[in-house]
C-alpha cells in the first residue's frame, strides 16, 4: 500500500508539471510553455527568409521576423502567404521575434491557433510577461482584425 501511495504521487507531481512547460503547445498554453515552443527548432521563417527584418511600422511590434511553426507553414502558398478566405489549421504557431535597434530579440509576440481560435501574447526571452496568454484577447484582435487580414495574421496584407 505504501509503494502504491507514493508511484500515486510521484505520477500526479509529473502531470501537474507538465501542464505548465512543454515544447508542444497543443499539450499546454501557458505563457511558460508557449516560450518552450518558440525556443524549439522547427520553425520556418516567413517567405522561407531568416535574413529578412519586416519594417513593423504598420503595428505596435517594431521590427520583426516572422517565423511558423510546421502545422502553420503547411498551409500557406508558394507565395509565403496564406490563401484569402482561408483559416489556419489548428496547432499552429506564429511568432513574431521583436527586434531592438541593435539586432538583440526583446521578446515574442506570438498566436497559437486552439481549438479554432487564436491565443495570443508577449513574452521575454528571460520569461518575463508582457501579456499573458490568460488576458483578455480584444487588444490583439482590434488591430489584426483590420481589412485584408487572413485569419487575422495581418503580415500577409502589408508584405
Amino acid at each position: 500500500m505504501k509503494y502504491l501511495t507514493l508511484f500515486t504521487l510521484v505520477v500526479v507531481i509529473l502531470i501537474s508539471c507538465t501542464k505548465k512547460v512543454g515544447k508542444n503547445p497543443e499539450l499546454a498554453y501557458s505563457d511558460r510553455a508557449i516560450l518552450d515552443s518558440i525556443n524549439a527548432s522547427g520553425f520556418t521563417y516567413y517567405k522561407n527568409d531568416p535574413n529578412t527584418f519586416l519594417p513593423g511600422t504598420n503595428g505596435p511590434h517594431g521590427p520583426y521576423k516572422l517565423r511558423f511553426n510546421k502545422i502553420g507553414y503547411n498551409a500557406l502558398t508558394d507565395n509565403g502567404k496564406l490563401p484569402a478566405g482561408m483559416s489556419m489549421p489548428n496547432g499552429s504557431l506564429i511568432v513574431k521575434d521583436i527586434y531592438d535597434g541593435n539586432n538583440n530579440i526583446t521578446y515574442y509576440a506570438f498566436m497559437y491557433k486552439r481549438s479554432g481560435s487564436w491565443i495570443w501574447g508577449e513574452i521575454k526571452p528571460n520569461k518575463e510577461v508582457l501579456y499573458s496568454v490568460y488576458k483578455n484577447p480584444s487588444t490583439c484582435i482590434n488591430c489584426h482584425s483590420q481589412t485584408g487580414h487572413r485569419d487575422l495574421v495581418t503580415t500577409f496584407y502589408f508584405h
